[in-house]
């Protein structure tokens, strides 16, 4: 089952939502308290109305940060700009090993370009997504599409210079990763991934079962049952920390609140990355609630 959180507040460093009050509308929720971020909680946050685009709350939203592995969200928007045959048998290669973490398997490797996306998204493997950006432009080529494709986005304070995001000179903030995370999601071919908890496919040049398992606990792990996935990335270096794009919704929909895209960037565990993610969602919705 999966689950989801998020957060509220206006842009900048920490508008507080009373500043909002005066001008309450069915999009912009009341409330008398900004989020209680905890002393290193996160090195920036940002939370967004995924419908309206409107920044419900932002701490250091424009800090340079490694993407890390977020930075397969761009390479998957990428990879499907040159419309894939998702039955198309590809491989690993050796050169496509970069550290990291990596869908284990020997090179030479075979499965279907599906399967090789699932295997970057889902699983986050660095090697899965390197190849993906071999078969398509070849790795330097892909790169700069990457860039491009950012220029178009907007995302002015992004820059790859890898695919996997095993580099920390992937640099983006979170207000820029939020419209990319926004973008990458809206995208079937991603949210798929980007919401499977579990997926299995054969290398079909020696019959492995391979079972993929998703590096977001939001999806997987009963202790956030009270929200719902319908985006989601990972990522981590020790230069970053722990990274993560959520879109999530509330279970409940009578209550009628808002799909929330939220960013936190630099925790200090996978656990607390995933529990501010869901502290930020539930004060914006709370938000919302009181405004109603």
């Amino acid at each position: 089952m999966p689950r989801r959180l998020l957060l509220l507040c206006m842009p900048a460093l920490f508008f507080p939502l009373q500043t909002l009050a005066a001008t309450s509308t069915p999009d912009v929720p009341s409330a008398t308290s900004t989020y209680a971020r905890r002393d290193g909680e996160f090195s920036a946050a940002l939370v967004m109305d995924a419908r309206t685009k409107k920044v419900l709350y932002a701490y250091q939203a424009d800090l340079a940060w490694p993407a890390a592995s977020l930075t397969k969200l761009m390479g998957a928007l990428v990879f499907l700009d040159y419309r894939p045959s998702w039955n198309t048998i590809v491989s690993i290669k050796k050169q496509d090993e970069v550290g990291g973490g990596r869908l284990r398997v020997n090179s030479g490797a075979t499965m279907s370009v599906r399967d090789m996306l699932y295997s970057s998204i889902t699983a986050s493997a660095n090697n899965a997504a390197t190849a993906l950006a071999r078969i398509t432009l070849g790795r330097t080529a892909f790169v700069r599409a990457m860039n491009r494709k950012a220029a178009k986005l907007g995302l002015a304070e992004t820059h790859f210079v890898d695919p996997s995001g095993i580099s920390p000179k992937n640099v983006t903030t979170a207000r820029d990763m939020a419209k990319l995370a926004l973008a990458a999601f809206s995208v079937d071919a991603i949210r798929r991934p980007a919401t499977t908890a579990s997926y299995r496919f054969k290398i079909r040049n020696t019959g492995e079962v391979k079972t993929l398992k998703s590096t977001n606990d939001l999806l997987i792990a009963e202790a956030y049952d009270d929200v719902f996935v319908t985006g989601g990335k990972t990522g981590f270096l020790y230069e970053s920390a722990y990274n993560l794009a959520v879109r999530l919704k509330p279970l409940d929909p009578a209550k009628k609140l808002p799909n929330l895209l939220v960013v936190v960037f630099g925790s200090q565990t996978r656990e607390s990355s995933f529990e501010s993610a869901r502290s930020l969602a539930t004060w914006a919705w709370n938000g919302y609630t009181s405004s109603q």
